[in-house]
């Protein structure tokens, strides 16, 4: 692994536990569509983090295209008015691990495909706005490979010295699309073993946050 300057984070699942907001908005959009909720934490697993219309097509298989494109459109709308509200909290340790990185020097950014309207009061919410040189997040079309390109041009360091930790395929995929270096991380909603991580070759798997730090010197 080549000396790394900027470490990329997903959201959802990496840097924290966004679930109860997520699982919520899913099962809601579902039920008023006429589609039984989605009860079992485990139907998740795999989900939550990646698009939220490959999340409805995953859960709901028997959606059509049409109920999908209007599902997401009605889950944007109640998480901005009832998932949002809902505990959100930062995986133990992350909060040290990032200002560590921070003093290390690294330069740091999140690259989620969880909606800009919402990404930027999360990480306020949890008080480490302040911690990022690049937010970059979905705003209709943008991949994960997108993203993490826009991160690596807004804080001018290449892919080559740049690495995505992340929980998910999702993250994996794009990270090998630029390609990138990829930390995989165990404790999300992605990966839950280590063997599921083999796809997408990480340079080093993650039980917890504070693990990266080790790794990284």
């Amino acid at each position: 692994m080549t000396s790394k300057r900027l470490i990329i984070f997903d959201y959802d699942g990496t840097l924290a536990d966004t679930s109860p907001g997520i699982r919520y908005c899913y099962n809601a959009t579902a039920d008023a569509m006429g589609y039984v909720p989605h009860l079992a934490r485990e139907d998740f697993f795999g989900v939550i983090g990646g698009s939220l219309e490959d999340g409805f097509h995953k859960l709901w298989p028997q959606m059509t295209p049409e109920e999908i494109s209007r599902a997401v459109v009605q889950y944007r709308e109640r998480y901005a008015s009832e998932g949002r509200k809902l505990p959100a909290p930062l995986y133990d340790g992350m909060r040290e691990t990032l200002m560590v990185l921070k003093k290390l020097q690294f330069r740091l950014a999140v690259a989620t495909l969880k909606h800009e309207r919402f990404i930027h009061g999360m990480l306020e919410d949890n008080d480490i706005d302040g911690l990022f040189d690049a937010v970059c997040a979905y705003t209709g079309s943008e991949t994960k490979s997108s993203l993490l390109r826009k991160a690596c041009t807004l804080t001018e360091v290449s892919p080559e010295e740049s690495l995505l930790v992340g929980d998910s395929a999702y993250d994996g995929k794009g990270a090998k699309e630029v390609p990138m270096d990829f930390a995989a991380v165990l404790y999300g909603w992605g990966f839950r073993q280590k063997e599921e991580t083999a796809p997408y070759a990480p340079v080093m798997v993650l039980n917890r946050p504070a693990e990266l730090l080790a790794a990284l010197k």
